[in-house]
């Protein structure tokens, strides 16, 4: 038993880690022969930010249907902060007619991107906010965990891949460039 001690005392050393505060957001990737990739990334989540040549409340007023046309529930509608989300909802494969894959990695399985196959928990929220000369400032924020359907297993972080944001405010735009009716 004492001749486990130092042993145990230097795999515990091994396994303590040291140095300063990360910079940016690592990435690490885990291989499991036989059943595919996760890739984590840091707890950090940025939000992906784009300016409108629009006024915030012609912004507000249209931001609700991009969120419908998008399949997003919305749960959280708030005019004073000019914020709308879903503080999370659990999907399958797709949301709306786009496979989840196209929004978020959460590695791979044998059978590919497990965002397809996998439960995935997703959470948007959308602030607008004034910007310069009139205009609006969208900043939206998609974050999400998965986990295999078939296993009891904890969920696991996903990255955003910066898709859904665009589409968010590709649509915004679209929909504030139409001909009021």
């Amino acid at each position: 038993m004492r001749a486990l001690l130092p042993l145990v005392a230097l795999v515990v050393a091994a396994c303590a880690s040291s140095g300063g505060a990360p910079t940016g957001r690592a990435t690490e990737t885990v291989r499991i022969d036989g059943v595919g990739t996760l890739n984590m990334a840091g707890a950090s989540t940025t939000a992906s930010v784009t300016s409108l040549a629009y006024p915030i409340d012609q912004a507000w007023a249209a931001l609700r249907t991009v969120y419908d046309s998008l399949a997003i529930p919305v749960t959280t509608q708030d005019p004073a902060t000019h914020t709308i989300a879903n503080d999370g909802f659990k999907i399958r494969n797709r949301l709306g007619k786009t496979a989840l894959s196209r929004y978020v990695e959460c590695g791979n399985t044998q059978m590919g991107p497990s965002a397809d196959s996998y439960e995935v928990y997703l959470s948007v929220t959308t602030h607008l906010k004034p910007a310069d000369a009139g205009n609006t400032s969208v900043e939206s924020t998609v974050e999400a965990t998965a986990r295999p359907v078939q296993f009891a297993q904890a969920p696991s972080r996903c990255t955003s891949k910066g898709e859904l944001e665009t589409r968010i405010a590709t649509q915004l735009r679209t929909a504030l460039a139409q001909p009021k009716r």
